[in-house]
């Protein structure tokens, strides 16, 4: 085990498959900007499956407990099953998946649970379409709405993000919850984040936790659940129902004193915060006669170095102006 300069350990990373979407979420791919003439990775800038086994190798030196594949949209790579059962062939107790559900069909959800898969989590941006087509114009409302049937299936249960946008979506949360209500699944609330530099984010647009907790207190009795350790949201249970509610409140509420988690981008860079403006080139070190123990002692030096807090010291106004850009979030997979 590693702990980095705030005795944050690392335990967790999430692995960006791919940085090309089938959707085009304004939170994260805005479609002005992730359009026709947008330059994607090459296939060859892309991180291979067995470079990222091998990395994932190296990292169980340092109990690494959990991976989260995520992109892009994950799904879009070919044979994702294969790489998912060789992950849990290295030891790696968790493997989970975000998806927006528009590939997941019940023969893809079987042949990922067959495979190792332990959960998925499905993006949900909204359930009426003129909304949906503000935040995500080629969504397909009904096929995500299937496949969190289908997660729910198939794996006994389901997590549902919901990016919530002050006066965009922020209208429809007892609506969602209505939904699914009576479901095994946990709805999480995320407040709107500035990750990358594309999405335009600002203060106004946030939606709080504490408003959304509001709201659906009017409506519902919630009671608190214990939090995992280190987890990024905070869970309630819907009384005398199946679902819970969770809330991840990065900005009015920062969790970087336990976060334990590391992200590997679509091409290859190792990053230590979400919002990171620089990260370790996993990538040029695995394709060159670098060493493993080369590659294992430099994620050490990186991890036991850090001091990443960036979300708290946005919430006390110590972040510059000069600060330079953050990676986008369909490299560093959120």
């Amino acid at each position: 085990m590693i702990n980095d300069k705030l005795k944050r350990s690392f335990e967790y990373l999430r692995i960006s498959l791919t940085d090309r979407c089938n959707y085009r979420c304004s939170y994260c791919m805005p479609k002005d900007i992730f359009n026709s003439d947008y330059k994607y990775l090459r296939k060859s800038e892309l991180l291979t499956f067995e470079e990222i086994l091998s990395f994932i190798s190296i990292l169980t030196n340092f109990n690494l407990k959990k991976i989260r594949l995520t992109g892009g949209e994950p799904l879009l790579r070919r044979n994702i099953e294969n790489l998912i059962g060789k992950i849990k062939g290295l030891g790696i107790d968790h493997v989970a998946l975000t998806t927006n559900g528009a590939l997941l069909n019940y023969n893809k959800a079987e042949l990922l649970k067959k495979n190792g898969l332990d959960s998925v989590t499905i993006s949900l941006d909204s359930l009426k379409c003129s909304i949906n087509r503000k935040i995500n114009p080629h969504s397909n409302i009904s096929k995500v709405i299937d496949a969190i049937y289908i997660a729910i299936d198939v794996f006994g249960s389901a997590k549902i993000n919901v990016v919530v946008m002050k006066n965009i979506n922020s209208q429809e949360i007892l609506d969602i919850i209505n939904k699914f209500k009576n479901l095994n699944v946990e709805i999480r609330f995320i407040e709107f984040m500035d990750v990358g530099e594309t999405n335009e984010w600002n203060l106004e647009k946030v939606y709080s936790s504490e408003s959304i907790y509001n709201d659906i207190s009017r409506h519902y009795t919630l009671t608190k659940l214990v939090d995992e350790k280190n987890s990024t949201s905070t869970k309630w249970q819907l009384k005398n129902l199946s679902a819970k509610v969770g809330f991840i409140s990065s900005i009015t509420r920062p969790f970087c004193g336990s976060c334990n988690r590391a992200r590997l981008s679509a091409d290859g860079f190792f990053y230590t915060c979400l919002f990171a403006t620089h990260g370790y080139n996993v990538l040029k070190r695995l394709r060159s006669s670098s060493s493993e123990l080369k590659l294992k002692n430099d994620i050490q030096d990186i991890w036991s170095k850090r001091i990443d807090q960036y979300s708290v010291l946005r919430k006390t106004h110590r972040i510059g102006n000069d600060r330079e850009n953050k990676i986008e979030m369909s490299y560093i997979g959120g």
